[in-house]
């Protein structure tokens, strides 16, 4: 039954997923001196032309299991960074396995190649290690052994770059696991980044501590994973030390590199090009975060509350055993019950703050953050369900507040990248492609190139109007516009019949008028085009009398109704589908299998949630900012009056004229992806299942709460163009 557990997280994660990654590289056999090396080629380096890099290098498919170096004008092949901390405590400090794809003109002098570095704990392989983890409470694990660090290796020889890739052995990137649920080939998304390596960048990529091939374990979220990361980057600029295999200490330097870097990466990769940023380590230029948390407390949890992504507190524990590929296999049986301890303590920490939030969690909220030096394009997709809005929003406050240049792009799907990897297919923004945007992005920041990159607006947004992309500068104006409610009246809302999940909230639930599991409680017509921009709050006084349950969702959702159908963008839970503009129409460069150019498909609509919001009745001092939101020295009383301020996820949105806004008070937002299965189970079936009952978020079904009046302020400019 421990699948059951296992399918609930992977459900979850469907689209914060993309498989690829690493394998072990062989030992050097011969001494530096003598290796075989490839052939060095002359050429002319990068070309720039209209403000973007040209394609100056022939492609080669790195993804057959005959795959060799020799006669490629592009290289591949693993190295194995150094990093500080010994987090296996084995008493060296831990190798992460690091894939380099470097054009063959770079490794041979001719020029210095600027990076595209992705950090993706994924791309080692995921699901095939089932930990098998205590009761809450049973085990006690010191993580600060984990910070141990050990004297650096001495090197015993060097040996060059194209010495190295003259030996390489594809089994390093190309493999499978025999126990892997997915049956994938690895590394899957070594292909993804293809575009910009034929013209010239150096590619890297790695998964990083505990993965397949590195040393180490999966300290997920940890400051311990983005050190090692940053590590990565050290070795770029030159500040670090690699070798080529775990065995011989024989040094590899990036003699190939400009020492100038721009991160990207979605979801998982864009918080770790976040962490590395906020480090602010040397060489990191820019990054491009697509979707990427910036706060853990706040993809999990919000106003004191878990979020209703999941229905256990062991998020984080999930997520490091998730992307645990060190034990898929040939591991120390020791080595993974120490793992299982540290796993366990995770679990532990996160059930005992109970949605609050706690040390646990400001050691993962690098939101926090004042070391940023470098700029930002943040990628966010408006009706993101998984990492929610609010994560782009605190990133790019701390971008401002440590006085860097920080860019939007807003667009209106959910949880992918405009450029999809999976589904092969971008989209046209303005007159570029996402790809093509991103190289102008690229060229501008890391070679200084003068183009249209330089003009780009405060915000890139995507309209949900008509699809079109258009600049706007403004965000949280302060131009608030307030909705009342007209009646001051008590009104009791009950959890019972109450609809949990996302998919029905619209049609069950937000009807226009108040129902016994929902207050409207307040709408107002709209007579003149405005657009939403930025976080809604809403104020509400209300009092409860069960204060015996363990947690009390208070959730309010903006929504955006009209009599006649409109045109919209209704992701759900999902993310949208894509009509077709031409097949294969994204060129990607000769050789690269190119793209489909398509469009979001847009449906129609009598209402539409604009945002939505929840937190604890137990916490009422909860607010927009997650350090708001630790637990109170003393609990609420029963039936007394508490002021709440309830922040909606911030979003770009035009309403219409015609068309009405809706403010609903209600127990459950909706934008849970399940109905709550597994809090609903008995402890005898959760044990049964494989779950620790002690993990399960208690998300009741039985209790009520008195509103007592309250206000709506929206902030919003006039006109969305």
């Amino acid at each position: 039954m421990e699948k059951m557990r296992r399918f609930a997280v992977l459900f979850a994660f469907i689209l914060f997923l993309t498989a690829c990654s690493g394998g072990q590289q062989g030992t050097l056999n011969e001494p530096a001196e003598n290796a075989p090396a490839i052939a060095p080629i002359s050429g002319e380096g990068i070309v720039i032309e209209n403000g973007m890099t040209q394609q100056i290098a022939s492609y080669t498919d790195p993804m057959k299991e005959d795959y060799t170096n020799e006669g490629s004008e592009l290289l591949r092949f693993v190295v194995y960074v150094e990093t500080d901390n010994d987090t296996d405590m084995d008493g060296k400090p831990d190798l992460v396995k690091t894939m380099v794809q470097v054009p063959l003109q770079a490794a041979s002098g001719v020029y210095k190649a600027p990076v595209i570095y992705e950090a993706r704990p994924y791309i080692g392989g995921m699901y095939a290690y089932q930990p098998q983890l205590p009761a809450a409470g049973e085990y006690e694990f010191d993580i600060a052994d984990m910070y141990a660090q050990p004297e650096k290796r001495t090197p015993a020889g060097s040996v060059s770059t194209l010495q190295h890739a003259a030996a390489v052995d594809p089994s390093d990137w190309v493999y499978t696991f025999e126990n892997d649920p997915f049956q994938q080939q690895f590394m899957g998304n070594l292909t993804t980044y293809d575009y910009y390596l034929v013209r010239g960048y150096a590619v890297v990529q790695s998964a990083g501590l505990g993965t397949w091939g590195s040393e180490g374990l999966e300290v997920c979220c940890s400051q311990a994973e983005a050190d090692a990361f940053r590590c990565i980057a050290e070795w770029l600029t030159g500040d670090r030390k690699a070798y080529t295999d775990k065995e011989n200490n024989i040094e590899i330097a990036a003699d190939w590199s400009s020492g100038r870097i721009g991160m990207t990466g979605r979801s998982y990769a864009g918080a770790m090009a976040f962490e590395v940023a906020a480090s602010g380590v040397k060489g990191v230029e820019t990054i491009v975060p697509v979707a990427g948390p910036s706060c853990w407390y706040e993809y999990n949890n919000t106003q004191g509350i878990p979020s209703g992504l999941f229905d256990k507190y062991d998020f984080i524990t999930d997520l490091a055993a998730t992307c645990a590929s060190r034990m898929f296999a040939d591991v120390d049986p020791e080595l993974v019950k120490t793992y299982e301890k540290y796993l366990a303590t995770l679990r532990d920490e996160q059930i005992a703050l109970e949605g609050d939030y706690g040390d646990f969690w400001a050691q993962r909220d690098f939101s926090k953050t004042d070391g940023l030096k470098c700029s930002a394009l943040i990628v966010q997709g408006l009706n993101d369900v998984n990492v929610r809005p609010k994560n782009f929003d605190l990133m790019r406050d701390a971008f401002l507040r440590c006085g860097c240049d920080v860019k939007a792009l807003l667009h209106q799907n959910g949880h992918v990248t405009p450029a999809n990897e999976q589904m092969k297919t971008d989209i046209m923004i303005g007159d570029h492609t996402y790809t093509e945007l991103l190289n102008l992005w690229f060229t501008h920041e890391l070679l200084d190139e003068v183009n249209e990159a330089a003009e780009l607006p405060a915000f890139t947004v995507q309209s949900n109007l008509d699809g079109k992309f258009y600049s706007a500068e403004e965000w949280k104006t302060g131009n608030v516009l307030t909705l009342t409610t007209d009646d001051a009246s008590e009104y009791t809302v009950s959890t019972e019949g109450a609809t949990p999940a996302n998919p029905t909230l619209v049609s069950d639930t937000l009807d226009g008028a108040s129902g016994s599991d929902h207050l409207l409680l307040a709408a107002q017509d709209v007579t003149e085009e405005i657009t939403v921009n930025g976080p809604v709050a809403v104020h509400v006084k209300a009092k409860t009398a069960d204060l015996d349950k363990d947690m009390l969702m208070l959730s309010a959702v903006l929504v955006d109704a009209a009599d006649e159908p409109f045109s919209t963008y209704d992701v759900g839970w999902e993310v949208l589908t894509v009509d077709d503009v031409q097949k294969k129409g994204v060129d990607r460069g000769e050789g690269v299998p190119p793209y489909d150019l398509v469009e979001y498909h847009a449906t129609e609509v009598t209402r539409k949630i604009v945002s939505y919001g929840s937190m604890d009745l137990r916490n009422p001092e909860a607010g927009y900012d997650p350090a708001t939101a630790v637990k109170r020295a003393e609990s609420i009383e029963a039936d007394t009056w508490y002021d709440y301020t309830i922040w909606l996820q911030p979003n770009f949105y035009t309403v219409q004229p015609g068309h009405r806004l809706e403010v609903y008070i209600l127990p459950f937002c909706g934008f849970s992806s399940t109905d709550f299965a597994l809090e609903l189970s008995t402890p005898e079936q959760l044990v049964e299942y494989g779950v620790d009952p002690a993990s399960i978020v208690p998300f009741h079904h039985d209790y009520s709460f008195t509103v007592n009046g309250g206000s709506v302020d929206i902030p919003v400019v006039s006109s969305g163009k």
